[in-house]
């Protein structure tokens, strides 16, 4: 392997344990509901930070947006407005199933549906070569993986009684809600959060036009990431202003002991928005087809992590013997996956 090779991998790598740590702060924020918290996280993730960051390092930015190609503005656009409906089900789904099972099931779906598509629509005549299968092995090894992870999860889930089952909305009950509803909301999640990547390959000009203008290459991969974050961020102003009239929970943003909370969610923030920023960066030095090689090593060392939070905060306290078995088995594979796939680049 090249060192530039290497180095992406490393930066992508590094990109998915942070995002991995994303969910982590957020079972600590007790006192507020998933609404809450929810709302708070990704207001400073997609929405604020971003632009904050974007005028200290792009002063010309809308200059570039102007310059760009219209179809990869709308790309990011519209693409980013369907993972934003998966982020926001994501959310739920995390909650009902607990972080290793639900990150397991979402990133899953979503790795596999955001590599294999783009491979398919912009590098057709690639389908069969020696190291695309590489990374058809690597993505089943990964599915695999994460099919053992998802047993653990059963397994684990199996010992919760009826009594503490929720409708998943208290963060209290973190990990123990209604397990098929959970299941069928992070399978959709996955599938619509896939759009992430896909607007990552489709808006790339917006990219290209920032470097193109003396932007650096994490500024310029923000630059794309904006219009992604702040319409993905509309399905979440929507659902979680519902529940919090409906739940009547907008009190609670400012009860006693709230500071705490607001500096949880910018916690959370500030992993997920360093997480996005350098699996971009990461991807850009793998070359052409560094989204589609890069976001199932991401989403691969995003399971990782979150597995491994789940198993340091207690998620699996009493679960019995066979859902370690399962968990660590799962875990194996998903590490055998991103050697293979880095092995397929180097093919390349």
């Amino acid at each position: 392997m090249t060192l530039e090779l290497l180095t992406g991998l490393g930066v992508i790598v590094f990109a998915g344990m942070l995002m991995g740590c994303t969910i982590l702060p957020m079972k600590y924020a007790i006192k507020w509901r998933w609404e809450n918290i929810w709302m708070a996280f990704t207001g400073f993730a997609q929405v604020l930070f971003p632009l904050i960051l974007l005028e200290l390092t792009v002063p010309e930015a809308w200059q570039v947006y102007k310059a760009a190609k219209p179809s990869a503005v709308a790309s990011a656009l519209l693409l980013g407005f369907g993972w934003g409906v998966g982020n926001t089900l994501s959310g739920i789904g995390y909650t009902m199933l607990g972080i290793g099972l639900g990150t397991s099931l979402v990133l899953g779906l979503t790795a596999a549906i955001g590599s294999l598509l783009p491979l398919a629509i912009l590098f057709p005549g690639r389908l069969g070569s020696s190291s695309t299968v590489l990374l058809y092995v690597g993505i089943g090894v990964m599915m695999a993986g994460l099919t053992l992870s998802a047993q653990a999860g059963r397994q684990r889930q199996a010992i919760r009684s009826a009594s503490e089952t929720t409708a998943g909305a208290d963060l209290k009950a973190f990990g123990k809600g209604d397990i098929r509803a959970g299941l069928l909301i992070c399978v959709v999640s996955g599938i619509l959060s896939s759009m992430l990547n896909l607007a990552l390959v489709f808006g790339d000009d917006i990219r290209l036009k920032a470097l193109r203008v003396g932007a650096s290459n994490i500024a310029a991969v923000n630059m794309l990431w904006l219009p992604v974050e702040a319409s993905g961020f509309l399905a979440t102003l929507f659902y979680c202003s519902y529940l919090l009239t409906r739940n009547r929970s907008w009190s609670l943003y400012f009860s006693k002991g709230s500071g705490s909370h607001w500096f949880i969610a910018m916690m959370m923030a500030a992993f997920f928005m360093g997480g996005l920023s350098l699996y971009g960066l990461g991807t850009a030095r793998l070359g052409e087809m560094g989204a589609i090689v890069g976001f199932p090593v991401f989403m691969s060392t995003v399971v990782l992590t979150g597995n491994t939070a789940g198993l340091v905060t207690g998620e699996w306290r009493g679960a019995p013997r066979i859902a370690y078995v399962y968990g660590m088995a799962g875990l194996l594979l998903l590490v055998v996956a991103i050697v293979c796939i880095g092995l397929g680049k180097a093919a390349a």
